[in-house]
This record gives C-alpha cells, sequence and structure tokens, in this order.
C-alpha cells in the first residue's frame, strides 16, 4: 500500500514535535534538583499575565492592518470587522502540520465575499513576506544582544559591532522597512510567487507611501508580541527591564524558527526547543525548559481570546468589494 507524501509529511511532523517535547522534558525532570541549588522562586503576578494576554490580541490586530493595507495595494477592500473574524478563525488551522491550512481558510473565507481567489493567495504571499522578515530581523538581534554568542559563531572576540547594538539595530530596521516598501519588492515578490506556481500574476501600481504601511504594522505586530512575552514571563520568574530587548529578539527568533521547521503543526516542538535554548543564559536550566512549555499555553490561549472577542461582538454584514483603493 502506497503512503501519500503529504501523509508522510504528517506523521514526520508529529514525530519530530513528540522527540523534541519529549528531550526538554525529560531534560526538565533531570535538571529539577537544580533549583534548590540556585535559590530561584517562582511568583505569579495574575494582573501581569492578563496584560500579557491582551497585548497578545492587540499584536494580531497590528497584523489584520498590515494584511487589510496589502489587499489595498492590490486593489481589493476589505471591512476590518469582517478582517479579524477571518484571521483569528483560520488561525485555528495553524495547528495542523504544513503551515497551509491558515491560507487556505483565509482564501475559502474572503472568496466567500467576492474577493479574487488570486488577491487573497497574493495577499498571504506578501503578507508572510514581510512579517517574517521583520520577524527575523527582531530574532537576530539576540546576537546583538548576546554577543558572546555571535562572538563565538564567527570566532572573533572583538566585534566592534556588538558595542553599537542600538544604532545598528535602528539602521537594520529602517533600512529594511524602506526595502519592503518599495513598489519593485512588490514586484519581485510577484513575479516569484509567479514563478513558483507557474501562474500568470501582475504586479497592480502602487505607491511607496503605500507600501510604508504593511512593514510598519508588522514591526509594530512583533514589538507588542515581544513585550507580551517579556511580561508573561516576568509574571511567573521575575525579570528586570533591561532585559525587554532580549526577550522581545527571543520570542520573534523562536517564532521564525518554529514556522520554517514547516512540517510541525504552528511550529510545535521547535520553536519549544528554540526558546529553551536561548533563555538559558537568563534561567536555570529547568526553569528555562519549564518556560518554553508553558509559553505555547498561553500563545493559544491568546489566540482563542482573540477568537472569542472577535466572535461575540456586534455583527456588521461584512464589506468586500473589488474596487480600487483611493
Amino acid at each position: 500500500m502506497k503512503i501519500e507524501s503529504s501523509t508522510l509529511r504528517r506523521i514526520a511532523g508529529y514525530l519530530f514535535a513528540a522527540a523534541i517535547l519529549f528531550f526538554l522534558a525529560r531534560a526538565l525532570a533531570q535538571t529539577w534538583d537544580e533549583l534548590s541549588v540556585s535559590g530561584f522562586r517562582f511568583n505569579f503576578d495574575a494582573p501581569r499575565v492578563a496584560v500579557s494576554l491582551a497585548l497578545l490580541v492587540l499584536a494580531r490586530v497590528f497584523a489584520v492592518e498590515a494584511w487589510r493595507r496589502i489587499f489595498w495595494m492590490l486593489g481589493e477592500k476589505l471591512a476590518f470587522t469582517f478582517a479579524m473574524r477571518v484571521w483569528f478563525l483560520s488561525n485555528l488551522a495553524r495547528y495542523v502540520p504544513g503551515n497551509v491550512w491558515q491560507v487556505a481558510a483565509m482564501i475559502a473565507l474572503v472568496n466567500e465575499k467576492g474577493v479574487s481567489k488570486t488577491n487573497a493567495f497574493l495577499s498571504q504571499v506578501i503578507y508572510t513576506a514581510i512579517s517574517l522578515s521583520i520577524c527575523g530581523l527582531f530574532g537576530l538581534l539576540y546576537l546583538l544582544i548576546r554577543p558572546e554568542i555571535l562572538e563565538t559563531l564567527t570566532g572573533n572576540y572583538q566585534l566592534p559591532i556588538t558595542a553599537y547594538a542600538a544604532p545598528v539595530a535602528a539602521v537594520a530596521f529602517t533600512a529594511l522597512i524602506l526595502i519592503l516598501a518599495s513598489p519593485r519588492v512588490l514586484r519581485l515578490i510577484i513575479a516569484m510567487t509567479a514563478r513558483l506556481t507557474r501562474r500568470e500574476l501582475s504586479a497592480p501600481p502602487t505607491t511607496f507611501a503605500r507600501g510604508l504601511i504593511p512593514p510598519l504594522y508588522a514591526s509594530a505586530l512583533w514589538l507588542t508580541n515581544g513585550v507580551a512575552f517579556y511580561l508573561f514571563v516576568s509574571a511567573i520568574a521575575d525579570q528586570p527591564l533591561a532585559h525587554l530587548p532580549a526577550f522581545i529578539a527571543i520570542n520573534a527568533g523562536a517564532y521564525w524558527i518554529g514556522y520554517a521547521s514547516f512540517i510541525t503543526p504552528s511550529g510545535l516542538g521547535f520553536r519549544e526547543g528554540a526558546l529553551a535554548l536561548m533563555l538559558a543564559p537568563f534561567f536555570p536550566t529547568p526553569v528555562a525548559v519549564a518556560l518554553s512549555l508553558v509559553t505555547r499555553v498561553w500563545s493559544t490561549a491568546g489566540e482563542l481570546l482573540g477568537v472569542v472577542l472577535v466572535w461575540s461582538g456586534p455583527r456588521r454584514a461584512p464589506r468586500a468589494a473589488a474596487e480600487k483603493s483611493r
């Protein structure tokens, strides 16, 4: 009996996720006694956890607006309330291996309201390219915040770049946002998509000003998400405010690694492993592992909170018309 390749990928994804989670759980069990020696103490600040969950929802609002603005660049308009519902509902499909079911669900939902499947697909391709680029740069900041890691990787223990982390980061983000805002980059993304999918796709006329908005919203998304992560972690294991930039970078870097894994549902296992590794310099090993595991529960709770909020609110007739944006 021949097994389809998609089924094999799904099985492999769950096996990889299970293996990583198993080794994390074993490391947690084997090192738990270190806590008594280290003198580390857990705490729980419920108001701070509540604020962190609210910020998770706010971060998704920025993501939705970035996605909507890309629709406008493609000549489509989508009502904000409807876009929010589509986003949070389709987000639930991220837990299916492959990272493609969320896109498929989005396309199906907006197509019912008159948006072309081609533009719906392109909107997700463009959004993913922008969001992951910003996310990846946030994650790379971890190497500047922890210069000993970058120095070890390069073999150079006198890297001048680490002494100017803040200005280097500012220049890097400014350059990336300006590049992503360029109409040429939009045309390049669409051309590459056309080549990969073997479809005839054309880039609509747009301006630099319109292209600037999605990467700015994507930056707000990852910044807000990182602050939420810091608040959540510090609500359980107190951390000084000086570590906020590091936790913003850790959150983004772990997400990027989880997304890039592709074969596991919502980066399951890979994201936790990356989190545990990057949290290790800040906490004893068992604490870093425990935080990496409980963060999954926290992020899922934030997504479910968003679903509850958008689907319990007043429903207006969604407007989605294929009309030129002004």
